[in-house]
C-alpha cells in the first residue's frame, strides 16, 4: 500500500500541533455529501458533520464557516465525530443552512480553524 507523502500529510503525521496558518496552502473543500452531511476537507484532514434537528428559536446564531450572523431558521447545528474517538467525542458547530452560498463567502482560514480541531484532539 502506497503511503501519502505530501507536505500536508507529513506535517499532520509528525507535527500534529502545527497551527493551520503555518501549513502549506491546500484546497479547502466545503460541501454537502449525498447523505446531506456537511463535509470539510483539506487533505489529509476531513470532517463530516451530521446535521442535527432544528430547534425553533428567535435568537440569531453565528455561522462558524462564513462568520456571518444568521437568523435561526437560516442556520443548522451539526456535529462531527472526532477521528479515533470511538463515538465518545464530537465537535459541534453552527453553519448556514444554504451550504453552497456559505461556501462562496467562507474564508479558507475559518474553515481551517474548524479542521484544526481534528489535529488538536
Amino acid at each position: 500500500m502506497a503511503e501519502d507523502c505530501g507536505e500536508r500529510s507529513i506535517i499532520a503525521r509528525y507535527f500534529p500541533g502545527t497551527p493551520p496558518e503555518l501549513w502549506p496552502a491546500g484546497e479547502v473543500l466545503y460541501f454537502r455529501d449525498e447523505l446531506g452531511r456537511i463535509v470539510l476537507r483539506e487533505a489529509p484532514l476531513e470532517l463530516r458533520f451530521e446535521v442535527l434537528e432544528r430547534v425553533p428559536s428567535g435568537k440569531p446564531v453565528l455561522c462558524d464557516a462564513c462568520k456571518r450572523q444568521r437568523a435561526r431558521h437560516e442556520a443548522v447545528f451539526a456535529r462531527a465525530e472526532l477521528p479515533q474517538a470511538d463515538g465518545r467525542h464530537y465537535l459541534y458547530r453552527t453553519f448556514c443552512a444554504d451550504t453552497a452560498s456559505c461556501a462562496e463567502r467562507a474564508e479558507p482560514r475559518h474553515l481551517r480553524e474548524i479542521l484544526a480541531r481534528v489535529i488538536l484532539h
